[in-house]
């Protein structure tokens, strides 16, 4: 089917990939667990009002296989802090400055990143950069705060919810 920009529509399914509560990347009751397959599928994550998918293209054709969420996709390895920056570095690859990745503390009292851009895709930190973000932190009065270059900023509570069902429709 071709939009009205002449582009042929992707196509969009349920991709059987659900993300357990425990982070576990799970395809048709059997873990995948190879480090390049789910790399490829955390570049490739998107998020839409319908879902969160996984944008596969070949040539000109396009596929959207949404996912059911009930855990974090992906994890924030590293925190690097410079004179210049907070980044953020993780498991899809990537690297994000704050600013371009929020984040927020949990109603349990855990922290979690978004991407700015793509606020259905949550981040996990591990215990290693929940450690080195640490360093930044500070608790006053039950509010966290982050403190970088002088400024204090307060770490705001995330009131989303972390899960994502799939799409009830495809159109």
């Amino acid at each position: 089917m071709r939009s009205g920009t002449n582009k042929l529509m992707p196509r969009k399914f349920d991709s059987e990939i659900y993300i357990s509560p425990s982070d576990e990347w799970i395809f048709r009751e059997n873990p995948i667990d190879k480090e390049e397959i789910l790399t490829y599928f955390r570049n490739n994550l998107h998020g839409n009002t319908k879902g969160v998918y996984i944008e596969n293209k070949f040539g000109e054709l396009s596929e959207h296989g949404y996912l059911k969420i009930d855990g974090y996709p992906c994890h924030v390895l590293h925190v690097e802090v410079t004179n210049e920056a907070i980044v953020f570095i993780t498991d899809d690859g990537r690297s994000y400055p704050f600013g371009e990745f929020e984040i927020y503390e949990t109603k349990e009292g855990g922290i979690l990143g978004l991407r700015s851009i793509e606020e259905r895709i949550k981040y996990r930190f591990t215990w290693n950069a929940a450690k080195e973000l640490s360093d930044l932190l500070s608790e006053e009065n039950g509010e966290t705060f982050l403190n970088w270059k002088g400024v204090k900023m307060q770490i705001p509570i995330y009131e989303g919810e972390v899960n994502v069902p799939l799409p009830t429709d495809y159109s």
